[in-house]
């Protein structure tokens, strides 16, 4: 083999560092000692990272081959074997999504909510929970699509939605749920009961923190931002967005 020539590893043999990335690298380390001690005749055994033996071998190989750093035996630029023993998340596939958080939840709800801005009103009209972008909705057919789309499962009926919330012990007091991202505000006629029905009135809307709403308001409104104002008597948090 030329003196100049070099052994580096192919990008496809490049170590991707995972959860078990560990387990990699010392797999292609033994694989390196292999053949540092086939190149200069030595029986050394294999040793772990940082081992004697195997620095001892790197140091003959580097000289018969040209040189060869930790970048090349673990496909990890500008880290060595300590650097990433004491960091083992380092270089973790980006392949692997990161489950949504309860924030990324909320703000990825309240994204979708605010997303159907200047869609139309029906009341009652029921939208395919699966699809990524209705163009109509009533109130409460808003939040529980958008609490689908981030799996969360939650029920359809301002009035069911709010006992739900109350069952569920996770009421809070209207000037809390103004001042709270992704609460809901209700506004009903008169206080919704267990199999009492629905009220004569029942609305709902999604509190943005900051004194607005975004919700399906009416014919006359459509999906639209609007002011809170003082028209909602009782609020609630989704627990699974708390």
């Amino acid at each position: 083999m030329p003196a100049d020539s070099k052994i580096r590893p192919e990008p496809a043999d490049r170590i991707s560092m995972s959860l078990d990335g560990m387990v990699q690298i010392q797999a292609r380390i033994s694989s390196i000692q292999q053949m540092a001690s086939a190149a200069t005749g030595s029986t050394a055994s294999p040793t772990s990272v940082g081992g004697g033996n195997f620095e001892a071998l790197l140091a003959q190989y580097q000289q018969r081959t040209g040189a060869l750093d930790t970048t090349d035996v673990l496909g990890a630029p500008g880290f060595g074997a300590d650097e990433i023993m004491a960091n083992p998340s380092f270089g973790r596939s980006p392949a692997a999504a990161r489950p949504l958080t309860t924030n990324d939840k909320l703000q990825k709800f309240l994204d979708l909510a605010l997303e159907q801005n200047g869609d139309r009103y029906v009341m009652s009209h029921e939208v395919s929970l699966d699809d990524p972008n209705p163009d109509t909705f009533d109130c409460s057919e808003l939040i529980e699509w958008a609490a689908k789309q981030v799996d969360v499962n939650f029920t359809d009926g301002s009035w069911l939605q709010y006992l739900d919330l109350k069952q569920r012990d996770a009421l809070m007091p209207v000037e809390e749920a103004l001042r709270t991202p992704g609460a809901l505000l209700f506004s009903f006629s008169e206080e919704p009961q267990p199999g009492a029905g629905r009220p004569s009135q029942a609305h709902v809307a999604v509190s943005l923190g900051d004194g607005r709403t975004i919700e399906a308001r009416g014919s006359e409104y459509g999906v639209g931002i609007f002011e809170a104002g003082d028209r909602f008597e009782w609020a609630g948090m989704i627990p699974d967005f708390a």
